[in-house]
């Protein structure tokens, strides 16, 4: 098992060795970004049985988040054939760094309204290790949230094997992350294409809330940035989310993201 970087240092220090570890990554945040995207450009416009395309046949998320690792690798590996290659052994990562196995990432996609990221049952029970599976749960992790056909999310960082809440039941079906890892060793790389991402998703909306907006026409986090109105909900709901808001607007500026 990789030795973690965060072995017996304090939760306050987590961020800063957050930022270091993805500093020393490989792939720049842009370029993570640049190839996600044209991953998630490619899979939509996958056609099966020679003219049925992905669009248009419902897909379990797992399908989707699986495709999705496979064609992001197969464009790294593209880009980088002396540096990064897909998975190919049982011991293998989804991304396989050839020169440095430190940075061999995991990716984990989860289609589920919301950002929470979900492992395989029993990721964290006693036995599930590197010995007993043949890969090494603990190391760098790219994620992605979707709903639907849209990509609301794409984090990176470093994920440990205990950073994992496993169902108490051998048969539990997902194990999720405890709160502190989204907080201080995921980074969360924003862009333009947030703007599509249901409004729901945004901090402070309830039920009530949601169909207020959807009566001043507000279903993504695009139309509420583009609000020109003075309903006292809709602002109040911006200005919660004024930091995120205005970070996906100035992206969306950008001739390159």
């Amino acid at each position: 098992m990789a030795i973690s970087p965060y072995q017996n240092k304090q939760q306050s220090e987590w961020k800063s060795i957050t930022e270091e570890l993805i500093t020393n990554y490989p792939l720049s945040t842009d370029e993570i970004l640049e190839i996600s995207l044209i991953a998630w450009e490619k899979l939509w416009g996958t056609e099966v049985g020679g003219t049925i395309k992905l669009v248009e046949v419902d897909l379990p998320a797992t399908v989707i988040g699986y495709f999705f690792q496979k064609l992001f690798s197969y464009e790294l590996s593209k880009r980088y054939p002396n540096e990064w290659k897909g998975e190919k052994e049982k011991s293998d990562k989804d991304l396989v760094n050839i020169k440095n196995p430190t940075f061999s990432t995991e990716m984990k996609a989860s289609g589920q309204l919301g950002y929470k990221i979900f492992g395989n049952r029993s990721y964290n029970q006693q036995g599930f290790n590197e010995e007993t599976t043949g890969k090494d749960k603990s190391g760098f992790y790219i994620t992605i949230n979707f709903y639907s056909q849209t990509l609301t999310l794409i984090s990176i960082g470093w994920i440990d094997q205990n950073d994992w809440n496993s169902q108490d039941s051998e048969t539990g079906q997902a194990a999720t992350l405890k709160p502190e890892v989204y907080t201080h060793k995921l980074v969360q790389i924003n862009g333009k294409y947030q703007l599509k991402s249901p409004i729901s998703l945004l901090n402070g909306i309830g039920k009530v809330s949601c169909e207020k907006l959807y009566k001043e026409n507000i279903f993504t986090f695009e139309d509420i940035i583009n609000y020109k109105g003075n309903d006292k909900v809709v602002i109040n709901i911006y200005n919660k989310n004024k930091s995120l808001l205005e970070t996906i607007k100035e992206c969306s500026l950008s001739v390159t993201l």
